[in-house]
């Protein structure tokens, strides 16, 4: 009895002893890593390190890691609550060179990164002798999380924001990456991944800021809470700080919804796929004051736009629901800028895409009211593979009355409008240098008054002007009249404006000419 209790006790101590050793050269490891094994430019602290051998747990407390450059200045710097593993298999590493972990956690981690700042992993060559006979083969991990995180990034200066992200939490699943996918475009793979963050701003350009208060991605569908892209200046201000004009955008979108949003890379090209999305409510207002030297730069029709994108595009559909659109113009001697709008916008986007499928055409159907009133409609479709940037567009308008426009017309035009456009509607088809069709008008006692520096009427003028207007006697017996269209585009100028013209060569063309429909 007494001989089986000492061989017990042996084997037991052997047991604790061993779980002690291995506790210890697992511990060891690790410091080991830390603190010999990193490349030089990078600097690791912490303040404690728990471990459990049997578990493959590992936990370090107020971790933090610096990655400096040749100058040694920080490049980004991480600090973080603690960053635990769990589950990491000792047999598979010992036998098999592959590390295998069920869990890696960083909690309330605080990442900064200076993008003007430039480094290199530094090793020796010692380092990377013994890392090269020892590398692991393969990485994998059942989930990595990030709870709580914050990340800023500073551009030029340290005082100089970029970017900034609060309340980051994020999950990846199945993460695996070995030698042979570090050689690889993306360095490893994943099965899928959850985010959500509270508050970025984004420093856009030296004109516009992005804001945005919720975003969430889970199952493939993206949330989008309170979009914001807001001027830096004023518009008075920024019109001091431009050489040419550009726009004051002011856009506001409370809510956007993306399913089945899939984005990724081919070994050619980056790549965003979506099924349908939903944009609510949004908010444009666009100024432009046209004092300011006019912009010279061609501007792409969305065909060649979608053509030159610099990653692959396929959105089956895009539904805008409640939307608004201002533009005002300030023109030279103006008191106020003249403004249009539209509200009650719903359009539908279809195969918004630069991936070639069997020539499907991208179309864009919008109906809204003009000016809160007029009903209208508009129809552009056009297929992104032409090289000629053919298009098709069609629309109509309905109880237009022109004394809503008035305060447009008179800041752009100089005149005041009398009368009504009971319907309008017109077709054109169109590439990058030119367009034509056909437009018909029912309208009645329509009626330019030109005025002077004065804001009177300038009789002799409005006379004159007047001569050229058609009543509506040589209407058809539905009480339209036709005219043509005919244009060439002005490739300084805008797709809007392109369309602008059109409409207006044929309103003009219906109002002077005979107003028979030509066959």
């Amino acid at each position: 009895m007494r001989k089986s209790v000492i061989i017990i006790s042996i084997i037991f101590i052997i047991i604790v002893g061993s779980l002690f050793f291995l506790q210890y050269k697992f511990k060891s490891t690790i410091i080991n890593v830390i603190e010999n094994e990193v490349p030089q430019n990078i600097q690791i602290k912490y303040s404690q390190i728990h471990v459990n051998a049997v578990l493959g747990n590992v936990k370090i407390d107020s971790f933090s890691a610096k990655l400096l450059n040749s100058e040694k200045h920080i490049v980004s710097q991480l600090n973080a609550k603690n960053l635990s593993a769990t589950g990491f298999n000792l047999a598979s590493f010992i036998i098999n060179n592959k590390v295998s972990i069920k869990n890696i956690r960083l909690k309330n981690p605080q990442l900064q990164y200076f993008k003007d700042r430039t480094a290199k992993i530094v090793q020796d060559n010692s380092t990377q002798k013994k890392s090269d006979n020892n590398s692991v083969k393969e990485i994998k991990v059942d989930e990595i999380s990030i709870i709580n995180g914050f990340l800023k990034i500073h551009q030029n200066k340290q005082d100089s924001i970029y970017a900034k992200i609060g309340n980051i939490n994020f999950s990846l699943n199945e993460f695996c990456t070995s030698t042979i996918k570090l050689k690889e475009k993306i360095p490893f793979t994943y099965k899928d991944f959850k985010l959500k963050f509270q508050h970025l701003f984004l420093n856009m350009s030296n004109y516009e800021d992005l804001k945005i208060d919720d975003l969430a991605f889970e199952n493939n569908k993206l949330i989008l809470k309170n979009l914001y892209i807001e001027p830096k200046f004023s518009k008075e201000v920024l019109s001091t700080k431009i050489a040419v004009e550009r726009d004051h955008i002011q856009l506001h979108i409370p809510q956007s919804e993306f399913n089945k949003l899939d984005i990724g890379c081919t070994p050619k090209k980056f790549f965003v796929i979506l099924d349908s999305g939903k944009i609510t409510k949004p908010n444009l207002m666009i100024y432009r004051d046209k004092r300011v030297a006019d912009d010279l730069t061609i501007k792409n029709l969305y065909s060649k736009m979608l053509r030159d994108l610099s990653f692959e595009l396929d959105v089956s559909k895009l539904k805008i629901e409640q939307g608004y659109v201002s533009y005002s113009e300030r023109l030279e001697d103006t008191d106020k800028a003249g403004e249009v709008f539209f509200d009650a916008i719903d359009a539908s986007i279809i195969n918004l895409s630069n991936i070639h499928k069997n020539n499907e055409k991208t179309e864009i159907l919008a109906n809204s009211n003009f000016m809160g009133k007029a009903p209208m409609v508009l129809d552009i479709s056009f297929d992104v593979t032409n090289k000629q940037d053919a298009f098709l567009g069609s629309g109509e308008f309905k109880n237009f009355n022109a004394k809503i426009a008035s305060d447009f017309f008179e800041s752009n035009l100089n005149a005041k409008v009398t009368g009504e456009f009971e319907q309008i509607y017109f077709t054109f088809s169109g590439n990058n240098l030119n367009s034509e069709g056909d437009l018909k008008m029912k309208y009645e006692n329509f009626e330019f008054k030109i005025l002077n520096n004065k804001n009177e009427v300038n009789k002799f003028l409005t006379a004159i002007g007047n001569l050229f207007i058609k009543d509506n006697s040589k209407a058809d017996k539905n009480g339209f009249r036709h005219g043509k269209i005919k244009v060439e585009r002005n490739k300084n100028k805008s797709f809007f404006n392109y369309l602008w013209i059109n409409v207006e060569d044929g309103i003009k063309s219906t109002l002077t000419g005979n107003g028979k429909k030509k066959m």
